[in-house]
C-alpha cells in the first residue's frame, strides 16, 4: 500500500520545473505551434539539466502541456503546442467555411433542379397531341 505522504513528496518535487515550463509557455510569442523540442531545449537551458535528467522529465512535461487549460496539442507534420484560444478560433473559422461550402452547394442544387423544372415545364409537344380525343 502506497503512503500518501510519499505521492504528495513526488508531486511537490515537479511543481518548481512545472513552474518554468509554464513561464516558456507564457514567453513564447511565436505564430502557428511551439514544437516539443524547442520548449524541452528551453526548459534544459534555464534548469541547467543534463540530457539524462531532460529525457526523464520529458513525459511529465509532454503530459502537463497537454492537459493545460491554456494550451492545446496538435499533431501531424506542423503539429506542437498552440494556444487554445487559436485553436479554437481555428476550428470557428473552419466550421464557417463549411457551412458556407455546404450552403453554396444547397442553393447551386436548388438553382440546376428549377432550371430542369423549367426546361421540363417548356418542352415541345408532339404535333397533333393537343387534338387527341378519348
Amino acid at each position: 500500500m502506497s503512503n500518501p505522504t510519499d505521492i504528495q513528496n513526488f508531486l511537490d518535487e515537479q511543481a518548481p520545473y512545472l513552474s518554468v515550463v509554464e513561464e516558456v509557455l507564457n514567453e513564447w510569442t511565436g505564430e502557428g505551434c511551439l514544437q516539443f523540442p524547442t520548449l524541452m531545449g528551453s526548459v534544459q537551458l534555464k534548469l541547467g539539466w543534463d540530457d539524462k535528467t531532460s529525457r526523464a522529465k520529458e513525459p511529465i512535461i509532454r503530459e502537463f502541456v497537454r492537459n493545460h487549460s491554456t494550451w492545446y496539442v496538435t499533431r501531424g507534420a506542423h503539429g506542437g503546442i498552440m494556444r487554445r484560444a487559436e485553436k479554437q478560433k481555428k476550428d470557428a473559422e473552419r466550421a464557417a467555411k463549411e457551412k458556407a461550402k455546404a450552403e453554396l452547394t444547397a442553393a447551386i442544387e436548388a438553382e440546376d433542379a428549377r432550371k430542369k423544372a423549367a426546361q421540363q415545364a417548356t418542352a415541345i409537344t408532339p404535333a397533333g397531341a393537343d387534338n387527341i380525343t378519348e
